[in-house]
């Protein structure tokens, strides 16, 4: 029973992306490049991020947490300010930003996937394991879509001095609470998210078909 948990919940990281991203597309019509490469973005951005952290001194776990909140909040909203920014100039309406957003996230859970595969076979497993990766794959995917959303927002209206910073911080603070204090993530996603759905709204055209 725990060999298939961990199946389901590797199949769920690997495939719950890829159907929101069919899902998005057929909803709106919205174009699909954007996803393939925040996918490719992060390998070089996730593995050079990775190296500096090896670095980081582990004795000290409150300050190892924060050095590493702000050290993927700068690497990974900063490569999406660049890549929206001067990458994908003509892509340049908000449901682009969406499927950006989704396109990190799939790269995100591919690896937790890929992890969760390999436990199969593994005696000291936690049976909630499924749940676990269902619940991680909502609140993680809303919270990449919601940044991405802020970083797209700062650029469409000019105010990338603030929204980026913002940002960085926001994901730093996010990154931090999961090894000191997990419970603030979960009220932080739910004020980004709204966040991001108020951008959101600003962002409409009033030609814009939905």
């Amino acid at each position: 029973m725990t060999d298939l948990c961990c199946f389901l919940a590797g199949m769920t990281r690997l495939l719950c992306p890829l159907i929101l991203l069919i899902f998005w597309h057929k909803k709106t019509n919205a174009r699909l490049f954007p996803a393939p490469v925040a996918f490719s973005i992060c390998l070089p951005v996730f593995i050079l991020a990775g190296g500096i952290r090896s670095g980081f001194n582990h004795n000290d776990y409150i300050s190892y947490y924060i050095q590493q909140g702000l050290l993927y909040g700068i690497f990974e909203e900063g490569s999406k300010y660049f890549v929206l920014r001067y990458l994908l100039e003509s892509y340049d309406n908000r449901k682009d930003a969406v499927t950006y957003g989704i396109g990190h996230s799939m790269f995100e859970n591919f690896g937790a996937g890929l992890a969760c595969l390999g436990l199969i076979g593994a005696d000291n497993v936690n049976p909630d394991i499924l749940w676990f990766n269902l619940w991680s794959f909502i609140e993680g995917s809303a919270f990449v879509i919601s940044l991405t959303v802020l970083i797209f927002y700062g650029i469409y209206m000019g105010k990338s001095i603030i929204m980026l910073p913002v940002a960085m911080l926001i994901h730093a603070v996010s990154n931090a609470s999961k090894g000191i204090f997990y419970i603030i993530d979960i009220p932080l996603t739910a004020v980004l998210c709204f966040a991001a759905y108020c951008c959101w709204q600003k962002m409409q055209s009033p030609y814009e078909i939905e």
